[in-house]
């Protein structure tokens, strides 16, 4: 059992493996696991699931430590897992095989697949927390919102790691040339 932990599951594209399924029930209390599925973009989705699912479920349970999202593509692989659980930082992605080579580069690389962060992380950011990452005249998507997240996190003085690994079925990046 995760103590003082909060999960909220993305699961609009469908249901997650039974494997993920049966580490969330095991792993989370039965009022500290949430479910959200809206059909809007990927960007509007992630700030909707904090807004509308994980600040309230903050406010009704304060001493949470951490807020864990996961997204219905991911299954749990051992000792992965754990290793991501150990990881220290006020946030912390789990790692994935990825289209590019070069998309766990850095110590502090994040992709919003599978991470959990601190409740400051989400208090300390205003709304909205995601935003596509476009160009300057807005006509051309240069990298995923997992970039424009990042970047506000870095801002805000916060810190970024990641560590152990998962699968995650659809993963995909932008390696800030194009999407691969």
């Amino acid at each position: 059992m995760i103590e003082n932990g909060i999960i909220v599951a993305n699961v609009y594209s469908g249901p997650m493996p039974f494997g993920t399924q049966q580490w969330i029930a095991d792993s989370f209390p039965e009022g500290q696991r949430f479910q959200m599925s809206k059909a809007v973009p990927l960007s509007a989705g992630r700030n909707s699931m904090i807004r509308d699912v994980m600040l309230p479920a903050l406010a009704s349970h304060p001493d949470i430590d951490w807020c864990f999202f996961i997204d219905n593509d991911v299954t749990i692989t051992y000792p992965g897992i754990d290793r991501f659980l150990l990881v220290e930082a006020d946030i912390v992605s789990c790692g994935c095989k990825m289209p590019s080579d070069t998309a766990w580069e850095t110590e502090d690389a994040f992709h919003d697949h599978f991470w959990k962060c601190r409740p400051l992380v989400l208090h300390k950011i205003p709304p909205p927390w995601f935003e596509q990452n476009l160009s300057e005249d807005g006509c051309d998507l240069l990298g995923c919102d997992c970039q424009t997240f990042s970047r506000k996190v870095k801002q805000a003085g916060l810190r970024i790691a990641h560590g152990g690994w998962c699968s995650h079925a659809n993963a995909r990046t932008c390696c800030g040339a194009g999407w691969q």
